[in-house]
């Protein structure tokens, strides 16, 4: 646990201190910031004719939904540095040799890559926080979404982590982590493959986005919780065992 724990500190430290974290995290601010203000003008606009919206449905989950594409692609780019680039500075196999486990590793490598994607998702938090001081609404749906994609940046983490495991070309693990993320959300489509109910069933079982809706709608599924953590525990195990290789080798 000490192993763990010291890889993570350092690690986060050298990840929220990385000019790459300071441009991703001003890139997301610039696109966040414009895109928030056009999302409060048209729902000013709307309660200026009368019309009848919530919101938390016209503002906030269009603000979240930008912030869960945002990150998308950029927690593949910021986990790249955690195995990836340690393979391409030589560090990599000082690390194998070190007195800790190939589990110690990758855990503290996953926290702190966790770590600096929540840094970020707490400061797309903040527009919709800030809009408390000018508007009321109920924090319960907004805090229960925040909680959802909390969870789905867990899974991102960790399919970064293990395609940064795979190779050390930082533009490949970033490509490849990507792909294996939109493979997920794109999981769904094979409903419409088969006509079995037991193949659409678990279909729309795996799918991020069926399992995420219920956050956005502000219930707190616990079999939705379950999916999430245990799909990022799979990837963190997944490359617990590329290390652990990398040690035979």
């Amino acid at each position: 646990m000490r192993g763990t724990l010291t890889i993570a500190w350092k690690d986060f430290k050298s990840l929220v201190n990385s000019p790459l974290f300071f441009f991703l995290a001003g890139a997301c601010c610039a696109i966040w910031s414009l895109n928030f203000l056009n999302l409060l003008g048209d729902f000013a606009q709307r309660q200026m004719f009368g019309a009848e919206s919530s919101i938390h449905f016209t503002v906030f989950l269009s603000h979240l939904s930008t912030v869960n594409i945002i990150l998308l692609f950029a927690i593949p780019a910021l986990t790249m540095k955690l195995l990836a680039e340690e393979k391409k500075m030589r560090t990599y196999d000082l690390l194998l040799t070190a007195p800790i486990t190939a589990t110690d590793i990758v855990m503290g490598k996953f926290l702190a890559g966790y770590g600096a994607a929540l840094l970020l998702l707490t400061i797309s938090f903040l527009y919709p926080l800030a809009t408390s001081l000018v508007s009321d609404f109920h924090f319960g749906p907004l805090l229960t979404s925040y909680f959802g994609l909390s969870l789905l940046l867990a899974i991102y983490v960790s399919v970064g982590l293990f395609s940064s495991s795979l190779t050390q070309s930082v533009m490949f693990s970033v490509i490849l982590g990507v792909i294996f993320i939109l493979g997920l959300w794109f999981m769904s489509q094979g409903i419409n493959v088969s006509d079995n109910p037991t193949v659409q069933t678990l279909m729309q079982h795996i799918s991020l986005g069926e399992q995420f809706s219920g956050f956005i709608r502000g219930s707190l599924r616990v079999s939705s919780v379950v999916f999430f953590v245990s799909t990022a525990v799979l990837f963190v195990f997944l490359t617990q065992r590329v290390v652990e290789s990398s040690r035979w080798r």
